[in-house]
């Protein structure tokens, strides 16, 4: 079930962690948004799950949106990539979100741009090593949070 548009608090900026806790790496932003929660203040953290929609409306109500996601846009396993929204045409097409279900990261981003809301949008993405059932995060990308949370508080910074 999705967040209704007056249900969601107005922020400059937002991080959001998308994820399945319960599918091994694709719970990777969930726990980086858990271990940021006394790292960073003044920005709204969000536990976006798994539902794409939310970040529609989220880019409505935010200046600045950082989401940190399991994605594949053909990086090696396990490495991190950032890009910008606005330079998402070079992957359309090529980006997999393992977390999002009711539609991927690529059309809500295509929307978000269709529907010109002018937030600033920064994805954070590592290419997960397995996203079978499972609670825990492989070794090799749990090793990659202390990585990500820089690239988040230097992206959050500016």
């Amino acid at each position: 079930m999705g967040l209704k548009e007056n249900n969601i608090p107005k922020a400059e900026k937002k991080i959001i962690g998308f994820g399945n806790i319960y599918m091994s790496d694709d719970g990777i932003g969930l726990e980086v948004i858990d271990k940021l929660e006394n790292k960073i203040e003044g920005i709204e953290l969000i536990d976006g799950g798994t539902s794409a929609t939310d970040l529609i409306l989220h880019a409505k109500s935010s200046k600045k949106i950082i989401i940190i996601d399991a994605v594949d846009a053909g990086q090696k396993t396990g490495e991190i990539i950032k890009f910008d929204a606005r330079n998402v045409s070079q992957y359309f097409g090529n980006i997999r979100s393992f977390s999002l279900h009711d539609f991927n990261l690529s059309q809500a981003l295509e929307m978000i741009q269709n529907l010109k809301i002018n937030t600033e949008i920064v994805i954070i993405g590592i290419k997960p090593k397995n996203i079978g059932f499972g609670e825990k995060l492989s070794p090799e990308i749990e090793a990659k949070i202390p990585e990500i949370i820089d690239m988040v508080i230097r992206e959050a910074n500016d």
